[in-house]
């Protein structure tokens, strides 16, 4: 179902509250398509984009957290260069939120502890690869030592696992909100001045 017509978006108001659940909902369920956004950073003047899972969601500092290795391509990025944007899409409802902003990253601080605590044991055993993740190997392989290879991951809670854990923090200050609609599509833009926001239709 397209979204004009279920929750009858009329005004910039009726946009923003919109867009609050839906992000909400993704965090909240794992079926969601909101829950598995692209998160782009910058590689020098090379953009590079990939897949993250969306773990929380603040409307009021406006920040989205994400969890990863903190050993991969995209903390060093981030740490270069916090400029990022996320793009969610919603095959169901035609709805697309490109949101833009600034990253940090934590790994040694209470976010990064309270995002830890959070991690499920059977997920935990996903921070104990030997090598940094994208580092070049003669054959597929998940990088996991030998001692985790014939143990059920749930019993597993390896120290070495939340050493290289870390929480990405990502607080927006631009959004772009498209809606396809076969009578015609619908955009909206919202930018964030500290707490001053602004906000206008666009043309699609």
């Amino acid at each position: 179902m397209i979204l004009g017509k279920k929750e009858n978006i009329a005004t910039l108001e009726d946009v923003l509250r919109s867009s609050w659940r839906t992000l909400h909902e993704g965090v909240r369920n794992a079926r969601h398509p909101f829950h598995r956004p692209t998160l782009a950073t910058m590689d020098g003047d090379k953009p590079q984009v990939r897949t993250v899972i969306l773990r929380d969601f603040s409307e009021s500092d406006r920040a989205l957290i994400c969890n990863c290795d903190a050993r991969s391509p995209k903390v060093s990025q981030i740490q270069k260069n916090p400029n990022v944007s996320l793009l969610f899409y919603h095959p169901q409802k035609w709805m697309q939120l490109r949101l833009s902003g600034t990253a940090s990253i934590h790994t040694d601080d209470k976010t990064a502890e309270a995002r830890w605590e959070k991690v499920p044991l059977s997920n935990r055993i996903n921070y104990c690869a030997e090598i940094p993740p994208g580092s070049p190997t003669e054959k597929p392989t998940s990088g996991l030592p030998g001692l985790f290879r014939h143990k059920a991951p749930k019993l597993i809670d390896h120290p070495e696992a939340r050493k290289n854990f870390a929480a990405i923090v990502c607080r927006f200050h631009q959004m772009d909100w498209l809606l396809l609609k076969l009578t015609g599509h619908m955009r909206a833009r919202f930018h964030w001045d500290d707490n001053r926001m602004t906000a206008s239709w666009v043309i699609p």
